[in-house]
């Protein structure tokens, strides 16, 4: 099969790995694949690293038209039979790409859980009748999809997943590059700086929770993003600053992972299912989420293997902390919970194949 994947931003984010990672299996498995975008990143770098024709696109609103012609005339000369389009934008392309090259298929993932304003479900009301199939990434992303316009008749759920890990055992050894102690109870969270990550809510919790306890315990932030100043300035007026660590943007994610007691996700919204979060469970980590978007469907869905907490509840998330600190057989229980989940329902492999059924 010919598919080719639309994006507008190909950048280093969740929706990126997405998209990176069908290519890697579909192509792998003797499928063509191909690659469109606008703003060049992390993402279009690595598909000219794997040999995968890319074309560039203005996908701005004053361009779509151009966009969607361009983009037809690009899949009628390539035999492409399915545009796989991320996000509403890239399917608006597509579908107007359609009307000029009727024999394509479009199927469309929304990774967002964000409700739209008139406009868009407007849009949404008028074109997504014309999908091949919607993928929704968390039961919550299907509902607000609904709210939004699209039409549910077209909606599936297939959740995003990971390659799992035939070794989940820890390994402390990257704590001291990190700047945490041997005894410390380290935390990890690996999120932009940015509104909708939480990152202020983050340091008001781990405030509350130095109230708390006395024992010894560090955070580390993993990422960049424009925020990164203000958390640092926040950090500092907590009283957080040695506690906190602001690691940056890292590569070493994994081994971050494996040096950890326990991962954290604070984000108020927008977090359809999160890679990172996956990641975490993946390396057998217990997790403290909010509930917003799939991270209800990680943490507590069929098996339970962390704790879920309102987003702005800051005694609660400090307290859900605590408990997994102060509880180690029910940390090991819950982190052992997170591997097992994974393997049995988010599992890479499984899931890409279930996106190229809806392809299909």
């Amino acid at each position: 099969m010919k598919i080719l994947y639309l994006i507008n931003y190909a950048g280093k984010a969740g929706t990126e790995k997405y998209v990176e990672n069908l290519v890697r299996i579909f192509t792998a498995a003797g499928q063509e694949c191909s690659f469109a975008y606008n703003v060049p990143g992390e993402l279009s770098e690595k598909m000219a690293d794997m040999g995968i024709p890319s074309l560039r696109l203005d996908m701005d609103r004053s361009g779509a038209l151009k966009s969607a012609a361009k983009l037809a005339a690009y899949c009628e000369e390539h035999g492409v039979e399915v545009i796989h389009a991320q996000y509403p934008r890239e399917n608006i392309i597509a579908l107007l790409a359609q009307r000029r090259y009727k024999s394509v298929r479009v199927v469309y993932t929304n990774h967002l859980t964000i409700r739209s304003g008139l406009r868009w479900r407007l849009l949404n009301r008028i074109f997504t009748p014309r999908d091949h199939r919607i993928i929704a990434v968390c039961r919550e992303g299907r509902e607000i999809m609904i709210e939004n316009g699209v039409c549910p008749e077209r909606i599936e759920v297939i959740y995003n997943g990971v390659e799992p890990e035939r070794d989940r055992s820890r390994d402390r050894s990257a704590r001291f590059a990190l700047g945490v102690q041997e005894d410390d109870f380290m935390l990890s969270i690996f999120a932009r700086y940015a509104p909708e990550k939480g990152l202020d809510f983050l340091l008001d919790s781990l405030a509350r929770l130095n109230e708390l306890t006395n024992r010894p315990w560090r955070c580390v932030i993993c990422g960049d993003g424009e925020l990164y100043e203000h958390i640092a300035q926040r950090r500092h007026d907590l009283g957080l600053g040695p506690q906190v660590i602001q690691a940056g943007f890292r590569r070493d994610t994994r081994a971050i992972l494996r040096a950890s007691d326990l991962y954290l996700n604070t984000s108020s919204c927008n977090e359809a299912m999160s890679f990172a979060i996956l990641e975490a469970m993946n390396e057998g980590l217990p997790l403290v989420v909010t509930d917003v978007g799939g991270n209800r469907d990680l943490a507590e869905t069929n098996t339970v293997c962390g704790r879920v907490v309102g987003y702005g509840d800051t005694e609660g998330f400090a307290r859900a902390i605590l408990e997994l600190m102060e509880n180690e057989e029910l940390r090991a229980q819950l982190g052992a919970a997170a591997g097992q989940k994974v393997d049995a329902e988010f599992d890479l492999n499984k899931l890409a194949w279930d996106v190229f059924r809806a392809y299909q």
